[in-house]
């Protein structure tokens, strides 16, 4: 029985558990849903790429960035080695002072006129509008091993990673910090892992637990718990938490050994991961490193996570609430570490060495490098039954060319999986069109016949990629 069918590859799942169950997977796109379902319910399209920024500071990978664009000149601040620098909107990169530890991540905020920076070490803070010297912050009062610092309502308010203690800052002056104003989460046992003010709310996060306090404006630790908030799940990264449209979000768990990635929403949580996102969470050996942060493209809040010890990123896409993996060229984990915006500059950090990039949704490579493509579809199965593709076409973007070299005559690459998505062969190359070939049909003809068929994409030549779906002339026959 032969047919021509619209066929609805493309979906949102993850394979994680089994391949028979799905087999798909989303590489360097983004998931974008059209509402008003013109050609497609939602369309693949490619992230944006990497411009190079600042490629001066050498090979130690930034620890922490930090912008203040209220400045009259904007800056960027980043902590590379034991060196921290700023660095203005042209790039021009000015050495600010050192600190006394050259490796792990770093915390930093600033109250517009002071920069405060913690390390896990010590604290150290800087002048930003008459500028002198990097100084340690001596108060024999300060907390001990500070590992995140934030600011609310004139206090910057750090948090200790080997106890339960926070503390606050005179108002305003993180050169004075009182024994009065030292407070201890008590709603968990264990060290925090990070705290944060999100919504006027500070949040003390521990490994299995989260506190919520409130400035109540008594004389003495204005922050005061807020009683029936607190919650028995924790953070299990501290550098994966960020604030990920309008909430905190990170790499969650509790003591029944749980991981998922979850907002906070209010006093509780919302979990972004889904049941997929969560298995292969649970299969990497080691969590407690990742980190995380969130930006905005075309209308996409995204948060990106990344593992270093299985080498993976995942992106969550708000606008599509769905998960992606960004890659770099040789298929390990993506390049941006650290994020920030300096100027409506969206810049991250390289997690190989010292160089700050600009992402931009109209550059197709990662400074120079090849961004790969790919997509892994849904299964094509009819009750066991074999299924003859007699003619397959991709719907996409034609016509993207680039004007000369590499991409002027861009082609992908279409592999079939008969075995359930376990192995792929590629079933050759077809042209998307070069530069204003608005109408080049991307299609493949006679590919055979299967009980169960997963395709593969995959583009590496650096010109626009957007995919909307598939149709195709198929023969189903008997089982």
């Amino acid at each position: 029985m032969a047919q021509d069918v619209r066929i609805n590859l493309f979906g949102i799942g993850t394979q994680s558990e089994s391949r028979a169950i799905t087999a798909q997977r989303r590489i360097n796109c983004l998931v974008s849903p059209q509402t008003e379902m013109d050609r497609t319910a939602f369309a693949l399209i490619g992230r944006p790429g990497l411009d190079a920024f600042v490629t001066t500071l050498g090979n130690n990978p930034s620890r922490g960035m930090w912008a203040v664009n209220s400045l009259s000149t904007p800056l960027l601040f980043s902590v590379h080695g034991s060196s921290l620098v700023s660095v203005d909107n042209s790039g021009t990169v000015s050495t600010i002072g050192t600190i006394n530890t050259s490796t792990g991540d770093v915390s930093m905020v600033d109250n517009g006129t002071y920069l405060v920076l913690v390390d896990g070490t010590d604290g150290w803070y800087y002048d930003m509008v008459t500028p002198g010297t990097l100084t340690q912050i001596a108060s024999g009062n300060f907390t001990s091993s500070p590992i995140t610092v934030d600011y609310q309502d004139t206090y910057f308010i750090v948090t200790s990673g080997s106890s339960r203690q926070f503390q606050l800052s005179n108002n305003d002056d993180p050169t004075t910090w009182a024994a009065l104003d030292i407070g201890f989460a008590d709603s968990g046992q264990g060290a925090l892992k990070a705290g944060y003010v999100n919504n006027n709310i500070l949040q003390l996060f521990g490994l299995n637990f989260v506190e919520f306090r409130q400035n109540t404006g008594t004389a003495d630790l204005p922050y005061q718990r807020i009683p029936g908030a607190s919650q028995n799940f924790g953070l299990l990264a501290s550098w994966s938490m960020d604030e990920f449209d309008n909430s905190l979000t990170g790499l969650m768990g509790n003591r029944q050994g749980s991981r998922e990635i979850s907002r906070m929403n209010g006093f509780a949580r919302t979990k972004l991961s889904d049941g997929d996102i969560d298995d292969l969470l649970l299969s990497y050996t080691t969590v407690s490193d990742a980190t995380g942060y969130s930006m905005m493209f075309g209308g996409h809040p995204l948060y990106v996570i990344n593992f270093p010890t299985p080498d993976v990123t995942h992106v969550y896409d708000g606008l599509g609430h769905s998960w992606t993996e960004w890659q770099a060229t040789d298929g390990t984990r993506f390049w941006g570490n650290k994020f920030a915006i300096l100027n409506n500059r969206s810049l991250v950090s390289d997690r190989r060495n010292g160089n700050i990039y600009e992402f931009n949704t109209a550059t197709y490579t990662d400074n120079g490098d090849e961004i790969p493509f790919e997509v892994i579809s849904k299964h094509l199965w009819e009750d066991d039954k074999y299924i003859t593709v007699n003619d397959i076409q991709i719907d996409m973007e034609q016509g993207v060319g680039t004007a000369t070299g590499q991409g002027a005559d861009p082609h992908i690459d279409l592999q079939v999986s008969k075995d359930y998505g376990f192995s792929f062969t590629s079933v050759g190359y077809r042209s998307v069109g070069k530069v204003g070939e608005y109408t080049t049909r991307v299609r493949w003809q006679a590919l055979g016949a299967a009980r169960d068929w997963v395709f593969k994409l995959r583009i590496t030549d650096p010109v626009k990629r957007v995919i909307t779906g598939a149709s195709a002339d198929i023969s189903i026959g008997s089982s």
